[in-house]
Formats: structure tokens, C-alpha cells, sequence
């Protein structure tokens, strides 16, 4: 078995030869072409075919001896490779230098082959060793599933946090709508609020118009251009008090008529905005879906059925609702029993 240092720098000679890039040996940016190693290229593309033929995986089971032969040969063809990056056309004998170093890469490959066909012939043993390749089957296997467990895992959390975020979401949206709803009978209410305070104000002014009209007309006969002479005069004045009488009367009525409708709407509205606010406390709190039912049946019967105010005289049944319920309950009986 080979030592961990040995193997090591054999790793690293190997790698650096398989990935040397042989284009670059061409420098015929630099030199010219009649000064360049494009002549190079495909030789050295040969030799590092060789040297691709030698699994790295198999390294490990040769000797020190023979990484040591395999490290020095591929040290001395790095080492032409570099002599031919570095080379420098404008030195002493180039010309002879030149030639010298693609006559010894020109003729490598078939060397090299020589000395390492036995390591490439049992990389290629290796590699197709039935074995070995259930070795690795196996590992690979054992590898994807060791993933598969973690990733499902994983999945599982990533799922199960999930659901948490998406009732979260829901709960919030639902609060959210719930609120939404309760804002337009909020916007409602005060409208009508201030449309009570209106009529509330006409009220007291057509009020104080009837109060000042009928104290003037205790004086209005006095007065020498109304005080009537004869009877038909006096029967157009009382006519005239009376008709007056009855405009402000009217205009009186109509005025606390509006304000308590406009008032009774506001106290309406104002009771469904608190019925939707406080829906979700009373589901949370409920104990079971018959209870939910019932809850619900309330809280929609408070929000469209009118609800006395005081300022209507007007009088509902509870029969519709006291049947809501009696069929929830009903409901709630036979799911029980089944």
C-alpha cells in the first residue's frame, strides 16, 4: 500500500497533467509562426491522452515505486510543457531549442505509452471489474439514499412549517375579512349617526317655530293692521293661525320622524359592527360544531334581521330565529347520533 505522502504528490502531478490545456503550447500570438509550437499541440494532446487513461481512483492501490515512476514521468513532461511556455525566441541558439524540444514531444507519446501501459491496463481492468463497479453501485446507492432520507426529512419540516404558516395566513385573512366587514357597517353608522344629528337640529329649530308662532299669535290680533273689523275677517285670521299651525306641525313631525329613523339605522349598524368583532371570540370559544352552528345562526340572524332600538314601533317575533335554532339543535342531535 502506498504512503499518504507518496500518494499525494502523485495525485497532484497526474491532475496537473490531465488538465493542462495543450492549445496553449502554440504561442504563435507571440512568436510567429515560423518561431511557434504549433507543431506541439497534437503531440501533447496524445500525451496527456495517455496520462487520461490512468484512473485517479486507482492511485491508491499501486505501490510507492510505482507512483513514484508514474509522478517522475509525468513531472518530466510538465516540465517540457513549461520549458516550451517559458521559451523565449529572442535567446542565444532558439532556433536549435526550438527543434530540440518538438523532436522530444513528437516522439513522447509512444515512450510514455512504454512505461505506463501496465498501470493504464489496470485502470482499465479496474474500471470494468464487475465487483468494484458493485462496490461503487452499492455506495452510490447508499449515498442517494442517505439524501433521499435527509431531503425527506427536510421536506417534512419545510411542510409541516408550512401548514403552520398557511393557518396562520388563513386565520389572519379570516380575522382581516371579519374586520373588513365590521368597517362598512362602521362607515354606515356613523353616516347615519350624522344624519340623525341633522334632523335632530331641524327638529329644535322648527320646534322653537311653533313655540315663537304661538306666541305671537297671542299679540297678532292686537296689531291695527291685522286686527280683523268683522266676522269674515276674523274667521281668515283664525283660518290662517290654523293652516300655519299645521305646516309647522308637520314640518315638526317629519323633522323627529327622520331623526329616528336616521338614529334607529345608526344603532342598527352599530350592533352588527360589534356582532362581526366579537363572531371569532364566540367560534374559538365554542365546544363543538353544533355549538359553532348555533353561534353562527345568531350572529347571522343579528346582522340581517332588524333589532329593536327604542325608536321604532315596531315589534319582531323571535319565531324565526327561535327556529334557527331549534333546527340547529335537531341537527346537532342526529350528527351525535350517528
Amino acid at each position: 500500500m502506498a504512503t499518504d505522502s507518496v500518494l499525494n504528490q502523485c495525485y497532484d502531478s497526474l491532475t496537473r497533467v490531465q488538465t493542462f490545456d495543450a492549445s496553449t503550447l502554440s504561442r504563435e500570438d507571440d512568436l510567429g509562426k515560423q518561431m511557434s509550437f504549433a507543431e506541439a499541440v497534437k503531440p501533447a494532446e496524445a500525451i496527456i491522452a495517455v496520462y487520461k487513461r490512468i484512473p485517479l481512483s486507482s492511485l491508491p492501490d499501486f505501490t510507492d515505486n510505482q507512483l513514484n515512476a508514474i509522478h517522475s514521468q509525468t513531472n518530466a513532461d510538465f516540465s517540457v510543457f513549461k520549458q516550451i511556455l517559458d521559451f523565449n525566441a529572442a535567446a542565444g541558439d532558439a532556433v536549435n531549442t526550438r527543434s530540440t524540444m518538438l523532436s522530444q514531444i513528437k516522439v513522447r507519446r509512444d515512450q510514455l505509452f512504454e512505461s505506463v501501459w501496465q498501470y493504464v491496463a489496470y485502470g482499465v481492468a479496474r474500471a470494468n471489474d464487475t465487483s468494484v463497479l458493485e462496490i461503487q453501485a452499492r455506495a452510490t446507492i447508499q449515498k442517494i439514499e442517505d439524501q433521499a432520507e435527509k431531503l425527506t426529512g427536510q421536506l417534512g419540516q419545510a411542510k409541516k412549517d408550512a401548514d403552520e404558516a398557511l393557518a396562520i395566513i388563513r386565520k389572519t385573512a379570516s380575522e382581516q375579512g371579519v374586520s373588513q366587514e365590521a368597517h362598512y357597517f362602521k362607515e354606515e353608522s356613523e353616516a347615519q349617526d350624522a344624519l340623525a344629528a341633522q334632523w335632530l337640529l331641524y327638529t329644535y329649530r322648527f320646534a322653537m317655530a311653533v313655540g315663537g308662532f304661538a306666541v305671537l299669535s297671542l299679540v297678532l290680533h292686537k296689531l291695527p293692521w291685522i286686527r280683523p273689523e268683522n266676522p269674515t275677517e276674523a274667521f281668515q285670521l283664525i283660518t290662517s293661525k290654523v293652516l300655519i299651525f299645521a305646516v309647522l306641525g308637520f314640518l315638526l313631525v317629519l323633522a323627529a320622524k327622520n331623526y329616528a329613523t336616521h338614529k334607529h339605522n345608526s344603532v342598527i349598524n352599530k350592533h352588527r359592527q360589534n356582532a362581526l368583532l366579537t363572531y371569532r371570540a364566540l367560534v374559538e370559544a365554542a365546544a363543538g360544531e353544533g355549538t359553532e352552528d348555533i353561534v353562527l345562526a345568531h350572529a347571522a340572524a343579528c346582522i340581517f334581521s332588524p333589532q329593536e332600538t327604542g325608536f321604532s314601533q315596531s315589534r319582531g317575533d323571535g319565531s324565526s330565529g327561535s327556529k334557527s335554532v331549534l333546527e340547529l339543535f335537531t341537527k346537532s342531535a342526529s350528527k351525535s347520533a350517528e
